[in-house]
Protein backbone atom coordinates (compact mmCIF):
# COMPACT_ATOMS: atom_id res chain seq x y z
CA UNK A 1 0.00 0.00 0.00
CA UNK A 2 1.93 3.23 -1.17
CA UNK A 3 2.13 5.92 1.55
CA UNK A 4 -1.20 8.25 1.61
CA UNK A 5 -3.22 5.51 0.89
CA UNK A 6 -1.74 3.81 4.22
CA UNK A 7 -2.28 7.42 5.88
CA UNK A 8 -6.02 7.45 4.49
CA UNK A 9 -6.69 3.99 5.71
CA UNK A 10 -5.17 4.66 9.17
CA UNK A 11 -7.19 7.76 9.46
CA UNK A 12 -10.16 6.01 9.09
CA UNK A 13 -9.42 3.49 11.87
CA UNK A 14 -8.87 6.29 13.52
CA UNK A 15 -12.37 7.53 13.40
CA UNK A 16 -14.23 3.99 13.56
CA UNK A 17 -12.02 4.23 16.85
CA UNK A 18 -13.42 7.14 18.54
CA UNK A 19 -17.02 6.57 16.96
CA UNK A 20 -16.97 3.17 19.06
CA UNK A 21 -14.79 4.65 22.01
CA UNK A 22 -17.46 7.77 22.45
CA UNK A 23 -15.05 9.98 20.82
CA UNK A 24 -13.04 10.62 24.04
CA UNK A 25 -9.24 11.55 24.25
CA UNK A 26 -7.23 8.79 22.34
CA UNK A 27 -4.00 7.33 23.70
CA UNK A 28 -1.60 5.22 21.31
CA UNK A 29 -1.45 2.29 23.48
CA UNK A 30 -5.38 1.97 23.66
CA UNK A 31 -5.25 2.69 19.83
CA UNK A 32 -2.93 -0.05 18.86
CA UNK A 33 -4.18 -2.45 20.82
CA UNK A 34 -7.86 -1.92 19.57
CA UNK A 35 -6.04 -2.13 15.94
CA UNK A 36 -4.29 -5.10 16.80
CA UNK A 37 -7.40 -6.73 18.34
CA UNK A 38 -9.33 -5.52 14.80
CA UNK A 39 -7.58 -6.46 12.48
CA UNK A 40 -6.79 -9.93 13.77
CA UNK A 41 -10.97 -10.95 14.63
CA UNK A 42 -10.74 -9.77 10.70
CA UNK A 43 -7.92 -11.66 9.71
CA UNK A 44 -9.71 -14.74 11.48
CA UNK A 45 -12.90 -13.88 9.62
CA UNK A 46 -11.52 -13.66 6.39
CA UNK A 47 -9.71 -17.07 6.71
CA UNK A 48 -12.81 -18.59 7.48
CA UNK A 49 -14.55 -17.12 4.40
CA UNK A 50 -11.96 -18.04 2.30
CA UNK A 51 -11.69 -21.54 3.22
CA UNK A 52 -15.86 -21.86 2.17
CA UNK A 53 -15.90 -20.32 -0.75
CA UNK A 54 -14.16 -21.52 -4.45
CA UNK A 55 -12.81 -19.52 -7.10
CA UNK A 56 -10.80 -19.98 -10.49
CA UNK A 57 -7.36 -21.33 -9.82
CA UNK A 58 -7.56 -21.28 -5.93
CA UNK A 59 -4.65 -23.64 -5.27
CA UNK A 60 -2.85 -22.55 -7.95
CA UNK A 61 -2.73 -18.71 -6.90
CA UNK A 62 -5.99 -17.76 -8.38
CA UNK A 63 -7.17 -14.16 -6.86
CA UNK A 64 -10.94 -14.53 -5.44
CA UNK A 65 -12.13 -10.96 -6.75
CA UNK A 66 -10.24 -11.41 -10.42
CA UNK A 67 -13.52 -14.39 -10.32
CA UNK A 68 -15.97 -11.87 -8.53
CA UNK A 69 -15.17 -9.59 -11.61
CA UNK A 70 -15.84 -12.18 -13.95
CA UNK A 71 -18.99 -13.35 -12.20
CA UNK A 72 -20.80 -9.64 -12.19
CA UNK A 73 -20.05 -9.51 -15.89
CA UNK A 74 -21.87 -12.50 -16.18
CA UNK A 75 -24.21 -11.65 -14.42
CA UNK A 76 -24.93 -8.21 -16.61
CA UNK A 77 -25.36 -10.86 -19.57
CA UNK A 78 -27.95 -12.66 -18.04
CA UNK A 79 -29.80 -9.83 -17.34
CA UNK A 80 -29.33 -8.38 -20.67
CA UNK A 81 -31.17 -11.79 -21.89
CA UNK A 82 -33.73 -11.94 -19.60
CA UNK A 83 -34.60 -7.83 -20.45
CA UNK A 84 -34.53 -9.03 -24.30
CA UNK A 85 -37.53 -11.33 -23.89
CA UNK A 86 -38.98 -8.26 -21.46
CA UNK A 87 -38.79 -5.94 -24.13
CA UNK A 88 -40.37 -7.97 -27.47
CA UNK A 89 -43.92 -5.95 -28.80
CA UNK A 90 -42.70 -2.78 -26.90
CA UNK A 91 -41.14 0.37 -28.42
CA UNK A 92 -37.63 -0.07 -26.85
CA UNK A 93 -35.17 -2.25 -28.75
CA UNK A 94 -32.79 -2.18 -26.39
CA UNK A 95 -32.04 -1.76 -22.32
CA UNK A 96 -30.22 1.52 -23.11
CA UNK A 97 -33.44 3.45 -24.65
CA UNK A 98 -35.52 1.89 -21.90
CA UNK A 99 -33.35 3.85 -19.30
CA UNK A 100 -32.61 6.83 -20.77
CA UNK A 101 -36.54 7.11 -20.81
CA UNK A 102 -36.74 5.62 -16.97
CA UNK A 103 -34.02 9.05 -16.47
CA UNK A 104 -36.83 11.37 -17.86
CA UNK A 105 -39.56 10.43 -16.39
CA UNK A 106 -38.45 10.65 -13.06
CA UNK A 107 -35.57 13.19 -12.84
CA UNK A 108 -37.04 15.24 -15.24
CA UNK A 109 -34.97 16.91 -18.36
CA UNK A 110 -31.26 16.50 -19.14
CA UNK A 111 -28.93 17.77 -22.51
CA UNK A 112 -27.96 14.99 -24.08
CA UNK A 113 -24.38 15.04 -22.16
CA UNK A 114 -25.87 14.91 -18.98
CA UNK A 115 -27.97 11.88 -20.20
CA UNK A 116 -25.27 10.22 -21.24
CA UNK A 117 -23.29 10.72 -18.58
CA UNK A 118 -26.04 9.60 -16.21
CA UNK A 119 -25.86 6.08 -18.26
CA UNK A 120 -21.92 5.82 -18.24
CA UNK A 121 -22.14 5.49 -22.32
CA UNK A 122 -19.89 6.93 -25.04
CA UNK A 123 -20.63 9.87 -26.40
CA UNK A 124 -20.76 8.41 -30.01
CA UNK A 125 -23.20 5.04 -28.71
CA UNK A 126 -25.41 7.74 -26.36
CA UNK A 127 -25.80 10.22 -29.41
CA UNK A 128 -27.15 7.09 -30.97
CA UNK A 129 -29.58 6.15 -28.97
CA UNK A 130 -31.30 9.49 -28.75
CA UNK A 131 -31.56 9.57 -31.99
CA UNK A 132 -33.34 6.12 -32.18
CA UNK A 133 -35.75 7.85 -29.19
CA UNK A 134 -36.28 11.05 -30.77
CA UNK A 135 -37.27 9.16 -34.55
CA UNK A 136 -39.84 7.17 -31.98
CA UNK A 137 -41.09 9.73 -30.52
CA UNK A 138 -40.72 8.71 -27.26
CA UNK A 139 -38.88 11.61 -25.93
CA UNK A 140 -38.27 15.50 -27.74
CA UNK A 141 -35.71 18.13 -28.00
CA UNK A 142 -36.82 21.47 -26.80
CA UNK A 143 -34.72 24.96 -26.52
CA UNK A 144 -34.51 24.77 -22.42
CA UNK A 145 -36.70 27.63 -20.73
CA UNK A 146 -33.74 28.38 -18.03
CA UNK A 147 -30.75 29.14 -20.88
CA UNK A 148 -31.72 29.58 -24.12
CA UNK A 149 -28.65 28.76 -25.54
CA UNK A 150 -29.22 25.04 -24.29
CA UNK A 151 -31.09 22.53 -25.30
CA UNK A 152 -33.11 19.80 -23.13
CA UNK A 153 -34.35 16.13 -23.65
CA UNK A 154 -37.67 15.40 -22.12
CA UNK A 155 -39.97 12.44 -22.67
CA UNK A 156 -43.24 12.59 -24.66
CA UNK A 157 -46.91 11.47 -23.66
CA UNK A 158 -46.47 8.29 -26.18
CA UNK A 159 -42.83 7.94 -24.33
CA UNK A 160 -44.08 8.38 -20.91
CA UNK A 161 -47.01 5.23 -21.75
CA UNK A 162 -44.47 3.34 -22.99
CA UNK A 163 -42.25 3.35 -20.19
CA UNK A 164 -44.81 2.53 -17.51
CA UNK A 165 -46.59 -0.52 -19.56
CA UNK A 166 -43.16 -2.12 -20.00
CA UNK A 167 -41.94 -0.78 -16.67
CA UNK A 168 -43.38 -4.11 -14.82
CA UNK A 169 -41.61 -6.47 -17.31
CA UNK A 170 -38.05 -4.75 -16.09
CA UNK A 171 -38.97 -4.97 -12.78
CA UNK A 172 -39.69 -8.85 -12.75
CA UNK A 173 -36.65 -8.94 -14.49
CA UNK A 174 -34.74 -7.41 -11.74
CA UNK A 175 -36.58 -9.59 -9.35
CA UNK A 176 -35.68 -12.47 -11.25
CA UNK A 177 -31.94 -11.54 -11.11
CA UNK A 178 -31.93 -10.58 -7.43
CA UNK A 179 -34.14 -13.68 -6.29
CA UNK A 180 -31.39 -15.88 -4.64
CA UNK A 181 -30.46 -13.17 -2.39
CA UNK A 182 -32.29 -12.16 0.88
CA UNK A 183 -33.41 -8.76 1.24
CA UNK A 184 -30.11 -8.30 4.19
CA UNK A 185 -27.87 -9.69 1.33
CA UNK A 186 -29.31 -7.33 -0.87
CA UNK A 187 -28.69 -4.03 1.05
CA UNK A 188 -25.18 -5.98 1.66
CA UNK A 189 -24.68 -6.16 -2.07
CA UNK A 190 -25.97 -2.69 -3.34
CA UNK A 191 -23.64 -1.00 -0.05
CA UNK A 192 -20.48 -3.41 -1.81
CA UNK A 193 -21.22 -2.06 -5.83
CA UNK A 194 -22.15 1.27 -4.81
CA UNK A 195 -18.08 1.15 -2.93
CA UNK A 196 -16.89 -0.13 -6.21
CA UNK A 197 -18.95 2.28 -8.28
CA UNK A 198 -18.13 5.50 -6.96
CA UNK A 199 -13.94 5.68 -7.95
CA UNK A 200 -15.05 4.29 -11.28
CA UNK A 201 -17.43 6.80 -12.36
CA UNK A 202 -15.42 9.71 -10.67
CA UNK A 203 -12.84 8.60 -12.90
CA UNK A 204 -15.34 8.35 -15.95
CA UNK A 205 -16.80 11.58 -15.47
CA UNK A 206 -13.54 13.74 -14.75
CA UNK A 207 -10.37 12.05 -15.71
CA UNK A 208 -11.27 10.45 -19.46
CA UNK A 209 -8.25 11.06 -20.81
CA UNK A 210 -5.95 8.66 -18.32
CA UNK A 211 -4.30 6.05 -20.06
CA UNK A 212 -3.26 2.91 -17.87
CA UNK A 213 -0.34 3.62 -16.23
CA UNK A 214 -1.95 6.69 -14.74
CA UNK A 215 -4.93 4.85 -13.80
CA UNK A 216 -3.01 2.09 -12.31
CA UNK A 217 -1.25 4.91 -10.22
CA UNK A 218 -4.74 6.46 -9.35
CA UNK A 219 -5.94 3.13 -7.88
CA UNK A 220 -2.35 2.02 -6.25
CA UNK A 221 -2.46 -0.97 -8.67
CA UNK A 222 1.08 -2.78 -9.29
CA UNK A 223 1.76 -5.07 -11.92
CA UNK A 224 4.08 -7.87 -10.22
CA UNK A 225 6.35 -9.88 -12.23
CA UNK A 226 4.39 -13.05 -12.83
CA UNK A 227 1.80 -10.84 -14.13
CA UNK A 228 3.17 -9.52 -16.72
CA UNK A 229 4.64 -13.13 -18.09
CA UNK A 230 1.11 -13.79 -18.42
Amino acid sequence: MYGYAFLKSLILELESFESEYGGGAVDMPSFSRWLMERHAQNASTTAQLADRLQWNGKNRGGQPHYTASSLLTHLGRYKMNYVRMALEGTPFDTYDEFAFVLSLVFAGSYTQSQLIEKHVQLKPTGMEIIRRLLRKNLIVQEVSQDDKRSKKLSVTDMGRAAFYKTLSRINAVNDMVMSPLNRQEQLQLLELLQKLDKPHREVFEHEKKLGLPELMAKFNIRVHERDEDH
